[in-house]
C-alpha cells in the first residue's frame, strides 16, 4: 500500500507540505512501535504506550544534537548592543556566520577569553556594598533600546499606516532614549477597536520589604480631526473611510508593580466575527491588574510622578513582582475608520522608570545589571583584525627575512568574534561585527511544538531501537544478555543513520579530492 495520499496538484501548491515525504511522525513512530515491536512472543511482551512515548522523546532529542541534519537559523541585524538574544528552543550553535553583500557567509569564531560576569557593586575601599534605594532592574532608562525588557504582542495591518495598528520602538540614538507607544485606530463593520500595549520586567521580591517606583511619561489629550472627502476616497480602505470630523479620546500610560504577569491580549474590545472570535478584550486595562500599586498619567499630561502612598509592603511576597508601563489608547469613535491617514495614530511615552527601596538588600548587588566593565570593554574594544597591518616595510621586518613567529592560528582570521553569555542569555560580538547581518545555525532537541516532533527516514530503524533498548533497560527480570544486544543493535543503528545523514556523495567527495593532488604550500 503506498504511502502518499493527495495530488501533485495540492503538494506543489502547499507549501507546508514541501519535502515532507522525508520525514515520519514521532506519533507514527511509537503507533507502529506498539504495533509491531510489542505484544505475545516478543522481546517485549507488555508496555505501556505512554512509557514508549517517554523513550521515543527521549531518542528523538539524543538524536537532535548528533545525528539529525540542523536545519534550525536565524538571521538578525546586529544592533548597538552588540548582542543577540539566544533563540527559544535553543540547545547548541553549530555555527555563527555574518553576511556579506554578495549574500556569502564569513564564519565568526568563538573567544574563549571574554566573558561578561557578575560584577560586584563595590565601595570606595574595596569592601562590598549592600544598598538601600537601588534601582533594583536593568535598562531603566532605555539606553539599550528594549534590552531586558518583555513586550507585548504587536498587531499587523497591510492596510494601515506603516503595516501596523500597534507598535513599540525605541530611538536609543536619542540623546534621550525613551519607550514610544504608537497606535493607530482600526475598524471593522462590527466595531472600532483601540489597545492597550506595555513592556514589563519580572523583579526579584523575595529580599525587598519596602519599595516605591516613579517614571517619566507623556500623554495625548483628546482632540478632533478632520478627514476630507479627498483623504477618504483615496484610503486605502475606502470602503469603511469616512469624511468628517472625529474624536481621538487621547491617550493613558500607567506604570506600576503587579503580582501577575500582564495578559497576552492588548484588544481594548472583543472582536468577534461570523462566528470566530479575532480579539478577546484585555484585563490589563482594568486598574485593578496592579493590585500593588500604580501611577497613571492620562488626557496631555506629562513630567516624572512618584508612587504618591508611601511605600508598597513586599514583605509577603516570596518570589516574583512585575514592574509594567502599558499605554491605553481606546478608540472608541467608530466613524474613524481611515487606515491611510496618519492623524489617526495616538501615542504616548514613558522614560526613566525606577524602582527603589527603603531597606538595605541581604546578597550582593551588581554594579550594572547585566553589563560589567569586561563586556563593555570587549564591544567597546577594536579588534585587533581591524588594524591594518600589511605595512612590514621597517628596519626590524627586512633583516628577519620575512619570518613572523608567535601567531596564533585560533586568532589568524579577520572576520570577528563572538562568546556566548549563558548567564543572560545571549550572544555578544565584537565590535567589527555591528550593523552586519548575522546568522546563527543552531540545533534543538526537535521537542519544542508538535510539528518539529518527526524523524528523517534514514534514522527510522535507529528511533526503533533505540526505543526497545530504553524499554527493556528499565524493566525487571529481563536477561542482561537481552538488554546487551538490544543496546548493541542501538547503538550500530544509529552509527548507520549517522552515515546515511552525513549526506557525502561519491560525485562531490570525487570532485574535491581532484585538487588534493596540488601541492600545498606550508
Amino acid at each position: 500500500m503506498g504511502l502518499l495520499n493527495g495530488t501533485d496538484n495540492s503538494y506543489y501548491n502547499t507549501s507546508s507540505e514541501h519535502g515532507e515525504y522525508q520525514f515520519t511522525s514521532l506519533e507514527d513512530i511509537v503507533n507502529q512501535f506498539m504495533f509491531v515491536y510489542v505484544g505475545e512472543d516478543k522481546v517485549i511482551t507488555k508496555v505501556n504506550k505512554l512509557e514508549v512515548g517517554f523513550h521515543a522523546q527521549r531518542a528523538l532529542a539524543e538524536m537532535s544534537f548528533d545525528v539529525f541534519k540542523s536545519i534550525k537559523a536565524q538571521q538578525i541585524e546586529i544592533p548597538p548592543s552588540l548582542t543577540m538574544i539566544l533563540p527559544r528552543d535553543y540547545v547548541n550553535y553549530t555555527k555563527l556566520s555574518w553576511v556579506d553583500s554578495a549574500g556569502i557567509k564569513h564564519r565568526l569564531y568563538p573567544t574563549s577569553d571574554n566573558s561578561n560576569p557578575f560584577q560586584v557593586l563595590q565601595n570606595d575601599d574595596g569592601s562590598y556594598e549592600f544598598p538601600s534605594n537601588e534601582n533594583l532592574f536593568a535598562n531603566s532608562d532605555f539606553t539599550s533600546g528594549l534590552d531586558e525588557w518583555t513586550i507585548s504582542a504587536q498587531t499587523v495591518n497591510p492596510a494601515a499606516k506603516g503595516g501596523v495598528l500597534t507598535s513599540i520602538k525605541v530611538n536609543s540614538l536619542a540623546a534621550n532614549p525613551a519607550v514610544n507607544f504608537q497606535t493607530h485606530a482600526y475598524h471593522e463593520d462590527f466595531g472600532a477597536y483601540g489597545f492597550c500595549t506595555y513592556i514589563y520586567q519580572q523583579v526579584d521580591a523575595s529580599e525587598l520589604e519596602n519599595v516605591s517606583f516613579k517614571a517619566n511619561a507623556t500623554t495625548t489629550a483628546s482632540s478632533s480631526i478632520t478627514i476630507t472627502a479627498g483623504e477618504a476616497a483615496a484610503s486605502i480602505n475606502s470602503n469603511h473611510s469616512q469624511a468628517g470630523t472625529f474624536t481621538k479620546p487621547g491617550s493613558t500610560v500607567r506604570v506600576g508593580l503587579s503580582s501577575q504577569a500582564p495578559s497576552e491580549e492588548i484588544s481594548m474590545n472583543d472582536y468577534t466575527a461570523n462566528g470566530i472570535t479575532h480579539y478577546t478584550a484585555t484585563t490589563n486595562a482594568n486598574p485593578s491588574y496592579f493590585d500593588l500599586g500604580y501611577i497613571e498619567w492620562t488626557q496631555g499630561e506629562t513630567g516624572e510622578k512618584t508612587y504618591d502612598q508611601g511605600f508598597v509592603d513586599l514583605s509577603n511576597i516570596d518570589g516574583p513582582i512585575y514592574l509594567v508601563a502599558m499605554s491605553i489608547i481606546d478608540h472608541v469613535d467608530s466613524g474613524v475608520t481611515g487606515y491611510g491617514n496618519s492623524l489617526l495614530f495616538d501615542t504616548a511615552t514613558v522614560d526613566d522608570i525606577s524602582i527603589f527601596s527603603s531597606t538595605t538588600k541581604k546578597s550582593l548587588s551588581e554594579v550594572n545589571p547585566g553589563l560589567s566593565s569586561t563586556f563593555s570593554s570587549y564591544n567597546a574594544g577594536s579588534p585587533s583584525e581591524n588594524n591594518n597591518v600589511n605595512d612590514y616595510e621597517n628596519n626590524i621586518y627586512w633583516p628577519n627575512q620575512g619570518e613572523r613567529y608567535g601567531l596564533d592560528p585560533q586568532r589568524a582570521q579577520v572576520n570577528g568574534s563572538f562568546y556566548i553569555d549563558d548567564r543572560q542569555g545571549k550572544i555578544n560580538f565584537s565590535s567589527n561585527i555591528s550593523g552586519k547581518t548575522v546568522i546563527l545555525d543552531y540545533i534543538s532537541d526537535s521537542l519544542g511544538t508538535d510539528g518539529e516532533m518527526q524523524v528523517h527516514k534514514f534514522a527510522e530503524e535507529a528511533m526503533y531501537k533505540a526505543i526497545t533498548y530504553g524499554v527493556l533497560s528499565t524493566k525487571s527480570n529481563i536477561p542482561e544478555m537481552i538488554v546487551r544486544r538490544a543496546k548493541k543493535e542501538k547503538f550500530a543503528s544509529t552509527r548507520q543513520a549517522k552515515l546515511r545523514l552525513s549526506s557525502i556523495k561519491l560525485g562531490e567527495i570525487t570532485q574535491i579530492l581532484r585538487g588534493k593532488s596540488k601541492q600545498i604550500k606550508h
